[in-house]
């Protein structure tokens, strides 16, 4: 009998597998941030190191903007000095409130290292974070963000891209199974899902 009963729950358990797939959506933005002449110090090392800045950490609060000075958000978050030339960065980039559809109100969490020249002093030219996760209509992001310094002086200036992937779970039962052929797929957003059409705007670049 009680051979019976392992088999019967095997059987079950095997019934009860079903598929879900995973479709991956593609949005593209890009936007100018403006860096601040100077950012706030957040903490500073507790003791001192052959290495200036190593252990310094600055609290920012960067705009984006469009090239005609259109406000898109803000950039909020904290970096902190590895050594001279070497910074972790820890970003959430928040759209506003006033754009519509998929942007609106929603953020992208960012993370990864930044890298400066050999005496501390400067960025480098071109920098990427990867997407590590969302709020708000970016739930489960994924995806990079590639940096272009467009100006050094008075205060620096970069142009921003924004690649950002979005899961779309279509349920058909309890397992999971995500087919990931789908995920670097460009373009693949349906045309029900709304919020590329109406973003389009002139110094701006935004795809579906």
């Amino acid at each position: 009998m009680d051979s019976l009963k392992l088999i019967f729950l095997a059987l079950l358990s095997i019934l009860s597998v079903s598929e879900v797939k995973a479709t991956y959506y593609r949005y593209s933005i890009s936007y100018y941030e403006v860096i601040p002449l100077s950012d706030t110090v957040a903490f500073t090392p507790k003791k001192s190191d052959a290495i200036p800045n190593k252990g310094t950490g600055y609290v920012k609060h960067n705009a984006l903007i469009t090239q005609e000075g259109r406000v898109l958000g803000h950039v909020g978050g904290i970096y902190f000095y590895h050594g001279q030339d070497v910074i972790e960065d820890i970003v959430t980039i928040t759209f506003s409130k006033d754009m519509r559809g998929i942007w609106c109100a929603s953020s992208i969490n960012l993370r990864g290292l930044w890298y400066m020249t050999p005496d501390g002093e400067a960025d480098l030219n071109n920098q990427e974070l990867a997407i590590v996760g969302g709020q708000g209509h970016f739930r489960g992001a994924t995806g990079s963000v590639y940096y272009q310094r467009v100006q050094s002086q008075p205060q620096t200036v970069f142009f921003v891209t924004c690649d950002i992937y979005i899961p779309d779970f279509l349920f058909y039962g309890k397992a999971i199974e995500v087919d990931l052929d789908q995920q670097f797929k460009p373009d693949s957003k349906p045309q029900f899902l709304h919020g590329h059409g109406d973003l389009m705007i002139k110094g701006m670049i935004a795809t579906a």
